[in-house]
C-alpha cells in the first residue's frame, strides 16, 4: 500500500520538481536510445533489437515493467568520392507499465543520422543524429481508491467527490547527438559520444498547471566511453563508462565485460563481466546504487543478453527490490568494412 501511494502521489501531484526518464542497465544494448547519433552506428545494413526490464517483481505483485524495440537501416551516403560515408535511419518504441494502478506511457521515436569518414582509410567517424518522437501518457482512474469512498466497514464502494483531470495526453520530444570512433588496430576500438535529450522540456502533468507552476521532462545529458581491446585472439575486454545528468539527478555507470571468441566460423561468443552504478540524489548526496552482473551470448550475428541488478546502499537490505533485463539484437547483411562500432 505504501508503494500505490507513493506511485499516485508521483502522478497526480504537480510540483516544481521535474520529471526523471526510464533508464536501461543495458545501456549499449539500446544504442539508439542512448544516443540518435548511433542510429546506423554497426558493421551491416540493417538492425534490429528488442529490450526488456522487469523491476521489483519480488515486492510488487505487478512490477514496473518497460520494454522496448528498435530498428534502423544504413545506406551509402555521397557525401565524398574518396571516403565511404553512411546516412541512417530508424525507429524507436517504448512502452513503460505501472500495473498496480494501470498507468502507461508509450513512445514512438523517428530518428536519423550521418557517418562522415574523417581519413582515407575510413578507421575514423564522426557521427550526428537527430531524433523526433511522441509520447502518450494514460492512467485508469477506476485503479484508484480515495478517502472518501470508504464505506466505514469492510471497503471502498462509495462513489468519490474527486474531480479528474483528463486520464490521457500527449506531447512531442526532440533530441541530438553527436558520436566518434575510430578503429586503431583490426580488433582494436575507441568510441566515445554524447547527446541532448529533451530539448523541448515538454509538459508531462495531466493537469495543466497548478498555482503557476508545471511539470516537464528536464533536459537530459548523457556522456559515454568504450573500447574492445583485444587479449588474444580468441578474448578481448570491452570496458564502458557512462554518465548522464537530469536535472538534480546523476547517475554513473561504469565497469566491463569479458568477450570470448568459441567457433569463428559459427560466429559464436560468449560474455559475462559486470558494472557498479552510483548516482546522486537531490540532496547532493553519492550513493552506490547497484552492482550489475552481465552474461551474453553471440550466433551468426544474433546477441543475447541478460543482467540483473543487486541493490546496494538503502535498498541491499529489500528482498524482490531488484531488476533484471533481458535483450536482443541482429545485424543484418554483415560488412567487415563498414562503420567501427561498439559490440554489445
Amino acid at each position: 500500500m505504501r508503494f500505490v501511494a507513493i506511485i499516485i502521489l508521483s502522478l497526480l501531484v504537480v510540483s516544481a520538481n521535474k520529471a526523471q526518464d526510464r533508464h536501461f542497465s543495458q545501456f549499449y544494448a539500446a544504442p539508439i536510445y542512448l544516443n540518435p547519433a548511433l542510429t546506423g552506428n554497426y558493421d551491416g545494413g540493417f538492425r534490429i533489437g528488442l529490450n526488456y526490464r522487469d523491476q521489483w517483481r519480488g515486492t510488487l505483485d505487478n512490477p514496473f515493467v518497460t520494454t522496448s524495440g528498435f530498428v534502423d537501416l544504413k545506406m551509402k551516403a555521397p557525401i565524398s568520392p574518396s571516403h565511404k560515408d553512411y546516412a541512417a535511419i530508424g525507429a524507436i518504441f517504448f512502452s513503460d507499465k505501472v500495473s498496480a494502478v494501470d498507468f502507461n506511457t508509450n513512445n514512438l521515436s523517428l530518428t536519423g543520422a550521418i557517418h562522415k569518414s574523417l581519413d582515407i582509410n575510413n578507421s575514423q567517424y564522426l557521427s550526428l543524429g537527430f531524433q523526433f518522437g511522441i509520447s502518450s501518457r494514460n492512467i485508469n482512474y477506476e485503479k484508484l481508491d480515495f478517502a472518501d469512498q470508504f464505506n466505514g466497514i469492510d471497503g471502498f464502494t462509495e462513489l468519490t467527490n474527486e474531480v479528474f483531470p483528463t486520464n490521457n495526453f500527449s506531447f512531442g520530444d526532440l533530441s541530438t547527438g553527436i558520436h566518434y570512433s575510430v578503429r586503431v588496430k583490426k580488433n582494436f576500438t575507441l568510441y566515445a559520444g554524447g547527446a541532448i535529450h529533451h530539448l523541448l522540456q515538454p509538459k508531462i502533468s495531466f493537469y495543466e498547471s497548478d498555482n503557476g507552476g508545471t511539470s516537464v521532462l528536464s533536459r537530459k545529458f548523457t556522456l559515454y566511453a568504450g573500447s574492445e581491446i583485444p587479449v588474444n585472439n580468441a578474448m578481448s575486454i570491452i570496458p564502458r563508462v557512462f554518465l548522464m545528468k537530469q536535472g538534480e539527478h546523476l547517475e554513473l555507470t561504469g565497469g566491463a565485460n569479458f568477450r570470448t571468441l568459441i567457433n569463428d566460423y559459427s560466429g559464436i561468443a560468449i560474455h559475462f563481466g559486470g558494472w557498479l552504478r552510483t548516482n546522486r540524489s537531490i540532496d547532493g548526496i553519492v550513493n552506490p546504487d547497484a552492482f550489475i552482473v552481465l552474461a551474453g551470448f553471440e550466433y551468426n550475428r544474433i546477441l543475447f543478453g541478460f543482467s540483473y541488478d543487486v541493490n546496494l546502499g538503502s535498498l541491499s537490505n529489500s528482498r524482490g527490490r531488484q531488476a533484471f533485463e533481458f535483450s536482443i539484437g541482429y545485424l543484418g547483411e554483415h560488412d567487415e568494412e563498414g562503420i567501427v562500432c561498439p559490440k554489445f
